[in-house]
C-alpha cells in the first residue's frame, strides 16, 4: 500500500504507510518488544484519556486533509509512542492454529483492501463518471466523515480502538 501511495502520487500517505511497515518490521525481528526509551514512561491511564480526549477534539475541529490535520495525526503517534506503547513482558506462547488463523484472517482483510483500493483507483482515472461507478473506501465514507457528527464518531472510535490495542483499560 505504501509503494501504491507514492505511484499515485500521495506522498504523504506513503510515507506514513511505510514508516508503519518499518514499524511492524522492526516489531516483529523484536518479538514485539521495541524499546523506543531505556525505560518506558508508562503515563497513568488519566494522562493518557486527557492528553487522547484534547487531541480527539483538535482532530474533529481541524479540516480536513490539511496540515493541522496532519499536525493532529502526528501528535497522535508520537503520543503513542511515548506515553502509551509499553512492550508486552514475555509470556505464554498463543498456539500456532490460533496465531495461523488470526495471520489469515487479517492478511485476508489488509490485501482485499488493498487491492479494493488500487483497483478502484485505477479505474477511476478513465474519466470523471468513473469515480462514481469505481468508488475507493475514501469516497464512500466521505460524505459520513464531512458531517461533524460523522466525524466526530469516526475520530472517537479511531482513538478508542487504538486506546483498546495499546491496553490503556488495564493500567492505574
Amino acid at each position: 500500500m505504501a509503494g501504491f501511495q507514492l505511484w499515485r502520487g500521495a506522498w504523504v500517505d506513503g510515507i506514513v504507510f511505510g514508516l508503519l511497515v518499518i514499524v511492524l518490521i522492526v516489531d516483529n525481528q523484536t518479538n514485539g518488544r521495541i524499546r523506543l526509551l531505556k525505560r518506558p514512561l508508562t503515563a497513568p491511564r488519566w494522562v493518557i484519556l486527557t492528553i487522547t480526549a484534547a487531541l480527539g477534539v483538535f482532530l474533529v475541529v481541524a479540516p480536513r486533509h490539511g496540515w493541522a490535520d496532519l499536525l493532529g495525526m502526528v501528535a497522535v503517534g508520537i503520543t503513542v509512542l511515548l506515553l502509551a506503547w509499553v512492550p508486552d513482558p514475555p509470556g505464554p506462547k498463543r498456539p500456532a492454529r490460533a496465531m495461523r488463523s488470526s495471520v489469515l484472517l487479517w492478511s485476508g482483510l489488509s490485501v482485499g483492501l488493498c487491492l479494493w483500493e488500487a483497483i478502484a483507483y485505477i479505474l477511476s482515472t478513465r474519466s470523471v463518471a468513473a469515480v462514481q461507478e469505481y468508488p475507493t473506501v475514501s469516497i464512500l465514507l466521505d460524505p459520513f466523515v464531512e458531517s461533524p457528527i460523522g466525524r466526530i464518531i469516526v475520530v472517537t472510535l479511531w482513538l478508542l480502538g487504538g486506546l483498546g490495542l495499546m491496553r490503556v483499560w488495564n493500567r492505574p
